[in-house]
Parts: C-alpha cells; sequence; structure tokens
C-alpha cells in the first residue's frame, strides 16, 4: 500500500513536470515558428496560423518530456542507491578494518599477556636449574639438571618462536642495522654449537676469505638468529659426518655488498616435494621428524622471513640420505661508524664477574625471582637489600646508598615504570643511579622503551646467569659506583674461603 502510494505520488510529480516542461517548449517555439513562418519566410498571399504547430508540439512534447523526466529521476534513483550502497560498503570496510585491528591488537597483547605469564615461572625453573648446575653434584642429579636446563631452553625457543612469528606478522619486527664484524658473528655461532656438534662427535668447521675485523652495517641479531637456526637444524638432523658453515661476499647495488652464507650438513636429506613445503610456518619433513626430533617447524619460517626483510633470501640444495646446503644471503651497508667494537655485540665472558661490596637494590614481587637473582649475584660478593615494589624501592634508597637498582617492571602499589620515571625526576644524589630492568616483557620495542624510560640496562626473564652478570658490569662501569665496586671478569682461585666474601664482609664492617 505504502509503495503504490510513493508511485502515485512519484506519477503526479512527473506530470506536473511534464506541463512545466511543454510551456516552457510552447513558449519557445511559437515565437520561432511565427519569426520563421510568419515574417522571413512568409508566402504570398498566406495568413500565419499557429494551430498546427501548437497541435504538433502538444502531441510530441507532453509523452517525450513525460519519458525523458521518468529516465532521469530512475538515473537519480539509482545514483542515489548506488552511494548508498557505496556508503554501506565503505562502512563495512571500516568496521572490518576496525575489527582486524582490535584483533592484532587482543592477539598482541595476549601474546605479551602469555608471554609474561610463561616467562615469570620458567624464570624459577632455569634459574634454579643454573644455580644448581654450579655446585657440586653428584653424575646422576647433574644429568637431571642438565634435563632441566635444555627442556627449558626448548621451551624458550619455542616461545620465541611464535612470538617472532607473530610480530613478523603484524609488522611489528624491524630490522635495525648496526656496525659488526659478520665473522665474529659466524664465530660466535660456532662456539655456542660446537659443544653438541663434539655430543655427536660430528666435524664442525668454518671457512672463508673474510677478515674477522671487516665490519659492514646489517642487523647481528637477526643474522646470528637465522644462522643459528640453520646450523641447528644441521646438527639435529646429522647422526654421522659433518658440518661445514662458509662466509663469502660479493658486490651489490648502490655500494652495498651481498654476504651469504651456505650452511652444509652431511645428514638425512630431503626430497624435492620436502623442500618446497620446508619453509612454511608449523611445516616439518613429515609427522615422524617432529616425534624423532623435536621442534615446532617456525624456525626455517621465521629465518626466511628474516632474510628477505634484510634484502636476501634462504635456499635450499638436499637430496635423501646425501645431506643438505642451505644458503643464506642479505645484503648489508658500508660501516657508518668508528671500528670500536659494539659492547652489545660482543659475546659475554664466561668467567664470574665479582661484585666485590655492591650495594644492590632487589626489587621484585615474585620472592622465587628474587631468590634467583639473589643466588646469581651474591657469591660474586654483592651486597643485597630487598624490596617487593617501586615504593619500597623509593623508601630504600632514601634510607641508604647504593650502588645498583634491579627493578621489576610489572608490581603491585608501583610498578618499575613509575619508579624509574620518580628516581630520574628527583633531586636526591641517587637519581643518576644505574637501574637495570629485570622483567618478562619480552616483545617487539619492549627493550626500546624501557632504555628511553631512563634504564640503564635490560635483562629478560627467564634470566641467564652470565647475560645479567654482563649487563651488570656494563652498568657499573659506566657509572663509576659510588661504593667503590670492584668489577672483575677474573675468578678467584678456590682456596677455600672466598676472598670476595671476606673484602665484603670487611667493607660491611667498614661502612
Amino acid at each position: 500500500m505504502l509503495s503504490a502510494d510513493k508511485n502515485k505520488a512519484a506519477v503526479v510529480r512527473h506530470l506536473r513536470k511534464t506541463a512545466i516542461v511543454t510551456a516552457i517548449i510552447l513558449a519557445v517555439v511559437l515565437p520561432c515558428d511565427y519569426l520563421l513562418s510568419g515574417v522571413l519566410f512568409k508566402a504570398p498571399d498566406h495568413e500565419y496560423s499557429a494551430v498546427l504547430t501548437i497541435a504538433i508540439t502538444l502531441l510530441v512534447a507532453p509523452p517525450f518530456s513525460f519519458f525523458l523526466i521518468q529516465q532521469g529521476s530512475r538515473l537519480e534513483a539509482t545514483q542515489a542507491s548506488l552511494a548508498e550502497e557505496r556508503a554501506r560498503r565503505l562502512a563495512e570496510v571500516e568496521a572490518a578494518r576496525d575489527a582486524a585491528e582490535a584483533a592484532t591488537r587482543s592477539k598482541s597483547e595476549f601474546l605479551a599477556n602469555m608471554s609474561h605469564e610463561i616467562r615469570t615461572p620458567l624464570n624459577g625453573v632455569l634459574g634454579m636449574a643454573q644455580a644448581l648446575s654450579s655446585r657440586e653434584l653428584d653424575p646422576e642429579t647433574r644429568a637431571m639438571v642438565a634435563t632441566i636446563r635444555d627442556s627449558g631452553a626448548t621451551l624458550m625457543a619455542i616461545l620465541n618462536d611464535v612470538l617472532d612469528l607473530s610480530k613478523i606478522e603484524a609488522g611489528r619486527l624491524e630490522i635495525t642495522p648496526v656496525d659488526s664484524c659478520p665473522m665474529q658473528a659466524i664465530r660466535q655461532v660456532h662456539a655456542l654449537f660446537l659443544p653438541a656438534a663434539n655430543e655427536k662427535h660430528l666435524r664442525f668447521d668454518i671457512s672463508g676469505d673474510v677478515p674477522d675485523d671487516l665490519r659492514l652495517s646489517y642487523d647481528p641479531v637477526r643474522m646470528r638468529q637465522c644462522v643459528s637456526n640453520l646450523v641447528s637444524n644441521a646438527v639435529k638432523f646429522t647422526r654421522e659426518g659433518g658440518i661445514d658453515v662458509s662466509l663469502s661476499l660479493s658486490p651489490a647495488e648502490g655500494g652495498r655488498t651481498r654476504v651469504a652464507i651456505a650452511v652444509a650438513d652431511t645428514g638425512i636429506g630431503m626430497d624435492e616435494d620436502t623442500s618446497a613445503r620446508l619453509f612454511q610456518a608449523f611445516s616439518q619433513a613429515d609427522g615422524s621428524t617432529t616425534r624423532e626430533y623435536g621442534g615446532t617447524g617456525l624456525g626455517l619460517a621465521i629465518s626466511r622471513r628474516l632474510a628477505r626483510m634484510m634484502g636476501g633470501d634462504i635456499g635450499v640444495f638436499s637430496r635423501p640420505g646425501h645431506g643438505s646446503v642451505f644458503t643464506f644471503t642479505f645484503l648489508a651497508d658500508p660501516p657508518v661508524g668508528t671500528a670500536k667494537a659494539d659492547a652489545e655485540d660482543r659475546p659475554a665472558s664466561s668467567g664470574a664477574t665479582h661484585l666485590r661490596g655492591a650495594r644492590v637494590l632487589l626489587t621484585d614481587d615474585n620472592a622465587v625471582n628474587r631468590q634467583v637473582v639473589r643466588m646469581f649475584i651474591q657469591p660474586q660478593g654483592a651486597i643485597i637489600t630487598e624490596a617487593c615494589n617501586g615504593l619500597e624501592a623509593l623508601q630504600a634508597l632514601e634510607r641508604e646508598p647504593f650502588d645498583l637498582v634491579l627493578l621489576d617492571v610489572h608490581m603491585p602499589v608501583m610498578d618499575g615504570v613509575e619508579a624509574i620515571r620518580r628516581i630520574r625526576a628527583t633531586s636526591e644524589n641517587w637519581r643518576n643511579l644505574p637501574v637495570i630492568a629485570l622483567t618478562a616483557d619480552a616483545m617487539a620495542g619492549d627493550r626500546e622503551r624501557l632504555i628511553g624510560l631512563g634504564m640503564s640496562g635490560y635483562v629478560s626473564k627467564p634470566i641467564d646467569q652470565a647475560e645479567l652478570l654482563s649487563t651488570i658490569s656494563r652498568a657499573l662501569g659506566a657509572a663509576a659506583p659510588a661504593a667503590g665496586v670492584a668489577v672483575s671478569r677474573e675468578p678467584s682461585t678456590d682456596s677455600g674461603v672466598n676472598l670476595d666474601d671476606l673484602l665484603a664482609d670487611l667493607d660491611r664492617l667498614a661502612g
């Protein structure tokens, strides 16, 4: 009924417009007809009459005008419908984009929270295992501790792979070029995996005509990650024979250098079908590969994406039973800095860091985390005061002097972010105190964010003892600690009495 009324109203409007148009046509046609027939071309003895002109106009103009008006109305309706459809589609696209962005944010927040929640208890597991491994243990117990550490390291590798894949898919993983020595990076990877190769009685060699001190501008962290994945797989899938890693350089366009790293093994090899799907996420040779060798199948997928982000790629040539050759390439720029070595790029010393008399304020709301850190640094001679949140840390800083603050980020009452802001904003003499963040925040940008807030260093959980001691050494070395901290890389001779502990006791008595 409503539609019929609308159609009737539309017809009435069209008729009105038709009448108006017809009147306009008559108003234009009649003067023109008179001018032509009655004046310019008037026939002799013929009286001008407009009847025929009016009749023809009334017969032709109304239906033609009605048709044009109706078609114009339909065109307007079509255009309005298209505009409405376009607006609706645009709204749907914007809603879909907003939903995708919200889903991405939710995914990132979920991964960040899960990473934090997993790393916190894992810090206790791996920390205690590291502390146990440094004690006198019988062979059976030491093997158990080694199993705990290896299992924890595997879990950490899986967690890091999932986080890296998520960051790559979200476009949040960035390549950070710095001046570094590619040959030194290869030697670091060689030193890392040499014990595993020796355990399987495998030959493990590196080669290349690249000088150790040749520096290029690239991302050494991501480069080592890719090479480590390739070498790790080579060690994993090789039962006998050996592994060869070679490094070569070649010129590229724009004055850049193409770095090529080949990892060849004498392992189980693969057929063409397996090689074709090898770089897909969560993909391995077959189901038995996961059961026999372990792993998530993420390492190669992540490595190829990283290689392509660095202007290169990863390819493979393999035959079943004859081993595999993986070739990793990326582009490097000429060095932009001085020849001095980057402290972050150098491997941490394996020797103990002695912190004789260093007064350390350890701030963490988790008692297990505090216990782990205490077991790591107290044997080095550090004098530790504990706090459970940022407010307690500030109160402790007001009571007594410290040389270093180890600060968790997520804590009740006052978190580490607010605590470091207040430390750096105060007018007290401890405003420039070295503060190292100990946190389970390990997503992209967390290190940069915390350093930007004023942290002097960053150590992610689970805490590695060597990394913690190395970071403390750099922080204390740069800060000239007030308590007269002596930092040394050489371990003291074990004579039954810990000289550093004795000196620390003397410092406490004197101070």
